[in-house]
């Protein structure tokens, strides 16, 4: 599929705490949907190295990934199949990828979320819908931990 989810928001926070929003386990919980959703992340950051996002929404579910880039304050991006998807975890054309951008401007940062290689167009209308609503919690998240 050739579909691009591209969204970029301005966050009143520095770049610092953006970034530890986006890559402390512990601060991704709480705007993944803590406590509802039994959020548990697995991942040491390391490039080539697997990102685990298992967690409770209706039903119980897992998101697999490979980190490709961990570059601090600046992209990070990680590839995305969910068990919900009921795609195989062996092909890789099943796989989407995520990427985080942040740039400082002032006192704000921007951040600018790309998605790309949905497999499927149900897939696609689940992450648009997902990360709009997402990336708004995000910025509130990050904005209370000035």
């Amino acid at each position: 599929m050739s579909q691009t989810f591209r969204q970029t928001i301005l966050i009143d926070a520095p770049i610092e705490v953006v970034w530890d929003s986006l890559s402390i386990p512990g601060r991704m919980k709480a705007w993944m949907g803590e406590p509802e959703l039994e959020i548990g992340i697995d991942t040491d950051w390391s490039v080539g190295g697997p990102i685990v996002i298992r967690g409770h929404h209706h039903v119980w579910f897992e998101n697999r990934g490979t980190v490709l880039e961990f570059d601090p304050r600046t992209r990070l991006s990680y590839t995305h199949l969910s068990s919900l998807s009921r795609l195989s975890a062996d092909e890789h054309a099943n796989y989407a990828t995520l990427e985080f951008s942040l740039a400082p401007m002032d006192d704000t940062t921007s951040l600018t979320l790309a998605i790309t290689g949905f497999p499927t167009e149900s897939i696609f209308r689940h992450m648009d819908l997902y990360w709009r609503g997402t990336l708004e919690v995000l910025r509130l998240h990050a904005e209370q931990h000035c």
